[in-house]
């Protein structure tokens, strides 16, 4: 097991917001089909969000909310309050391999997000965007936590961390090919399963959860993990589930993968984010052009 403490991810420091295209749209309804049908106009514009440092970032909730648009006088040309309850979804950081040299490398993909604005059609399109401010949130870590279990069916619960235990059902592990299915059983309100790379989420009437699993791994006898191991090759799979009534939730995690090369899985490892944060970042573009139509 190793805990390390993080300095608290800063949002201003590590990520970047760029416009890449603003979208100027007028559609026209045939009368005689849509009576009674307005003109639509509105603007888009497309920002790119890039991360420019990782450590201690968990996922984002890419959505805007609580946009206000400036046009050039400037005035108030759009604005959109956040509902009052919603759901954020935090979606983790998203990587594509590519071959750099002769070796396969990761590298980050950004963030894209669509800021719409729909016009008033009695009202003429702005010469620019003076400025332009929305928000989106980021889940953080504080302190992360690993933990390894070996990789071979047990009877007894392995506690990772309090209000948290899973249990080795299966593990299959031959040269180049691996499966197994964890029991897992947890605190609704403390603590979220989130290792298959779908989306954490997190209602905004809801506490933030005092324990996230954040990556499930499986490593070699060297401890190195048996997806890089295989050399950017292969597939794998898996998924989970839970159910329970009142606070306690039991439920599986199954997972499967083969590869190129003969490696063999010897280790499951856990990682774990404790007392994790939800950050707001507002973002503000100035003077985007308009185009002309």
């Amino acid at each position: 097991m190793l805990i390390r403490p993080l300095n608290v991810w800063v949002p201003a420091d590590n990520v970047v917001a760029t416009w890449e295209s603003l979208t100027a749209m007028s559609k026209l309804f045939n009368p005689a089909q849509h009576t009674g049908a307005a003109t639509e106009r509105s603007l888009s514009l497309s920002v790119r969000v890039d991360v420019t440092d990782v450590n201690g970032l968990i996922g984002f909730d890419s959505v805007e909310r609580g946009i206000l648009v400036l046009d050039e006088k400037p005035r108030v040309f759009y604005s959109k309050a956040p509902p009052e309850r919603y759901c954020h979804f935090y979606w983790p950081l998203r990587y594509t391999k590519k071959i750099v040299a002769g070796q396969w490398v990761s590298e980050l993909q950004p963030y894209n997000v669509t800021v719409d604005m729909p016009l008033d059609p009695n009202r003429p399109y702005p010469l620019v965007l003076s400025r332009v401010e929305w928000s989106m949130y980021a889940l953080v870590n504080t302190e992360s936590k690993t933990v390894d279990v070996p990789f071979v069916p047990a009877a007894d619960w392995v506690t990772l961390a309090p209000g948290l235990e899973i249990k080795v059902e299966q593990a299959t592990a031959e040269p180049g090919k691996y499966q197994y299915r964890l029991a897992t059983r947890y605190s609704r309100s403390k603590v979220l399963f989130g290792a298959t790379g779908a989306a954490v989420s997190i209602w905004t009437h809801e506490p933030t959860p005092e324990v996230i699993v954040t990556a499930l791994d499986i490593l070699d006898a060297q401890g190195k993990s048996v997806k890089e191991g295989s050399g950017g090759s292969g597939s794998s799979g898996g998924g989970s589930s839970g159910s329970g009534s009142g606070d306690l939730v039991t439920g599986t995690t199954s997972g499967m993968g083969t590869f190129s090369s003969g490696v063999v899985a010897a280790t499951f490892r856990f990682t774990l984010s404790l007392k994790p944060q939800q950050q707001q970042l507002r973002f503000i573009l100035e003077n985007v052009p308009v185009p002309l139509l």
